[in-house]
């Protein structure tokens, strides 16, 4: 079971009670493995993945993940690593276009609620891991298309390497969460006590 304390909400671009966007599904994708979680690999199973789709809203593509995904989760988490460590465009392009032409992300007028609401989504047909393989990227890379790489970041508090979106408006985001935020702060503030000490 995904509590909230499972993940930091800051992960997200909203926070509990929302349905999250696929680019947020993405930044969770990537989160899966996690250097300061023991294991840092979430994906041995579904439970942190799955409960984690449920928390978000999600629970369409939860329901259709089997074990026999976990390979094709493990690469498409891969990828999309690669995107959020893009040091330019060239390179974003290179990761994202061949996993698009591979899960056939065709684009689409997808009408979930009937006609009077409509969303432009990849293969809005397929369901759960061909979903998130089709859909995930093309979030990013729709991302990228609009802001560029720099938007998208890899957490600077040593040793995580969790993604995250820069959604700020000044694009000054160095950190996945406020935890390490705030760990990277208290090391900082302990390297500056100690500096005197150690010119004594």
């Amino acid at each position: 079971m995904v509590t909230e304390a499972s993940f930091p909400l800051d992960w997200l671009e909203r926070g509990a009670g929302h349905r999250a966007g696929d680019l947020d599904l993405a930044v969770l994708l990537v989160n899966s493995h996690d250097l300061l979680e023991d294991p840092p690999d979430r994906l041995g199973d579904l439970t942190w993945l799955t409960g984690a789709l449920t928390h978000v809203g999600h629970d369409d593509l939860a329901v259709a993940l089997t074990a026999r995904d976990l390979p094709r989760l493990r690469a498409l988490r891969g990828i999309l690593r690669a995107a959020f460590e893009a040091p330019d465009l060239t390179t974003a392009a290179a990761v994202l276009n061949p996993q698009l032409v591979k899960a056939k992300a065709v684009f689409q007028l997808d009408l979930p609620g009937g006609a009077g609401e409509a969303r432009f989504v990849p293969t809005p047909e397929l369901t759960g891991c061909a979903a998130l393989a089709a859909r995930l990227p093309a979030a990013v890379a729709a991302h990228v298309a609009e802001h560029g790489v720099g938007r998208l970041g890899v957490c600077s508090s040593d040793p995580c390497r969790c993604a995250f979106v820069d959604r700020t408006r000044a694009g000054t985001r160095r950190y996945c969460c406020t935890v390490c935020n705030d760990r990277y702060a208290a090391r900082a503030y302990r390297r500056r006590r100690r500096a005197p000490e150690q010119r004594n």
